[in-house]
């Protein structure tokens, strides 16, 4: 890589990472990092963190929450919830993406008992013999230097091949209706909106989109009955909800994004 220097050559940063971090290799490339609009290619390793991490998790976490300002759109998790929640064994799963030895991304997963509070199961309508089949994308965080990149897109990938692989029939997510980013990553993977409510707990009050994807399902957007409405029109979005209608498609506009809904019989069986 030409124009810029290195800390590592690149089999010393492979080497020095895996021993170091003691991670199982999901991928590794070269991403940009980006400051005041000029960017230098970094090389980068994603793989499966766990609880030694967990510093490193909270401190990225605060600062891309500080960087945001806005805890309308991301609500930072708890210690206790990351530790017990996602990192305890058997739990949830964690993927991390490092540069220079340093965390810069991570998707945090949770995989609820099915008596869990955290089981999003009986709010999507399923029986109870299928709240053990449920996984829940939590977190994705990324470095504001290294926002550009996809990352979030990568490691949502990763997650959906893993939890394929093990047995996991349905991913579900809570998303704020202003995140247009992240909704529109999770719903790019074919999530699909079915509920809009107030959350309590680390929530506050505050609103959040609840999507669901039936893995043993063949994606299908062919719609009976389909409308277009604003993300800020929380009240009509609330109206298609009631009447059975989901959201399946995001388009970006000046200020703000459209949702388009549609509905069918038969939506989540």
């Amino acid at each position: 890589m030409e124009g810029r220097e290195s800390i590592y050559n690149y089999e010393e940063f492979t080497h020095i990472l895996e021993r170091k971090l003691n991670m199982k290799l999901i991928e590794k490339g070269i991403l940009n990092k980006t400051i005041n609009s000029k960017s230098e290619a970094m090389e980068y390793k994603m793989g499966f963190i766990g609880e030694e991490h967990l510093e490193e998790i909270l401190s990225l976490q605060k600062k891309v929450s500080e960087d945001l300002g806005d805890n309308e759109i991301f609500v930072e998790d708890s210690r206790e919830f990351i530790l017990n929640e996602v990192l305890a064994l058997g739990k949830g799963v964690a993927m991390g993406v490092f540069v220079c030895d340093k965390l810069v991304a991570f998707r945090t997963i949770s995989l609820p008992l099915p008596d869990s509070e955290y089981n999003l199961a009986r709010e999507v309508g399923l029986s109870e013999n299928e709240t053990d089949k449920v996984a829940i994308l939590e977190a994705t965080v990324v470095h504001t230097d290294f926002r550009g990149n996809r990352l979030q897109k990568k490691m949502l990938n990763h997650s959906i091949e893993l939890l394929q692989k093990q047995g996991y029939r349905y991913i579900c997510a809570t998303v704020s209706p202003y995140n247009y980013p992240s909704l529109s990553t999770v719903m790019s993977f074919n999530l699909t909106i079915r509920d809009l409510k107030i959350r309590e707990g680390i929530y506050d009050g505050r609103l959040r989109f609840l999507l669901v994807r039936d893995l043993a399902e063949t994606v299908n957007n062919n719609y009976d009955e389909v409308a277009r409405v604003l993300n800020t029109d929380i009240a009509k979005q609330h109206q298609f909800l009631k009447e059975g209608f989901i959201g399946f498609e995001i388009s970006k506009k000046e200020n703000c994004f459209e949702i388009k809904y549609g509905m069918r019989e038969g939506v989540l069986s």
